[in-house]
């Protein structure tokens, strides 16, 4: 190899990683913008009802076709999508993982990264327990390199749990959020692990501008695997109202 090669391979290589840190450069300020979009939370009233999230199980009421209708999703980057409403739906549950650190955020966005701007994992049941996930479960909510976004769960003593799988697998969701407001994002991001929360809303499919789909969204807390109407058994929910504590932000 004679000395021009090298020089050209040297050259390739300084563009290939200023390339790369401009794609983490942008990345970085992506989050950054993020956040700052959806900071100054405020809550529009105080409840004096206390969340049970042991007592309070999902509520879902079905819509049928003729009432289900379209909501306009304007994204941060000025884009549009379209969502179904499919069931109104409220879930009080104690929150088990969030996430929002989507890598490469405005590199590898997908349409539905657009759309689904957080991630949360909630159980509910006796599993809504602090003491028992700490003792039996561990949840991390991620993204992969592609387009899936996980609730991975490990166990403990499958033999010492006093709830086994199958009951934790139907007291448990993993629900992909799109604000129905900035005061709503900007509540969701201020949930922390063990909070318990109520979400208010719609159960949703997702849609393009040009009317093809993105995204259908679960209807069941029983489905398991991809073959599921949620392509993972998870929900896509429009929310439209977020209890924290007492606080109550729509």
């Amino acid at each position: 190899m004679d000395n021009i090669d090298i020089r050209e391979l040297r050259i390739i290589s300084y563009i290939a990683i200023i390339i790369l840190v401009l794609m983490f450069f942008n990345s970085f300020l992506g989050d950054i913008s993020f956040r700052l979009t959806y900071m100054n939370a405020k809550p529009n009233t105080t409840t004096s009802t206390v969340l049970d999230p042991k007592n309070d199980y999902p509520i879902q009421k079905d819509i049928p076709e003729k009432e289900q209708r379209f909501i306009k999703v304007r994204t941060n980057k000025s884009k549009i999508y379209a969502v179904k409403t499919m069931a109104e739906y409220s879930i009080t549950g104690h929150v088990v993982a969030t996430n929002t650190n989507f890598f490469l955020r405005d590199v590898m966005r997908t349409p539905f990264d657009e759309v689904c701007l957080m991630d949360i994992g909630l159980v509910w049941g006796e599993i809504a327990d602090k003491n028992y996930v700490k003792k039996h479960l561990k949840f991390k909510s991620t993204k992969t390199l592609g387009q899936a976004r996980r609730l991975s769960v490990s166990t403990g003593d499958y033999n010492a749990m006093p709830y086994k799988w199958n009951y934790v697998s139907s007291h448990m969701s993993h629900t992909h959020l799109i604000p129905g407001s900035v005061n709503v994002m900007s509540a969701l991001l201020k949930i922390k692990k063990n909070d318990i929360v109520k979400l208010d809303g719609y159960l949703v499919d997702i849609y393009t501008d040009k009317g093809d789909v993105v995204a259908l969204t679960s209807l069941s807390r029983y489905d398991k695997d991809s073959t599921s109407r949620g392509y993972g058994a998870c929900e896509d929910m429009y929310v439209t109202q977020v209890q924290i504590g007492n606080k109550i932000y729509k």
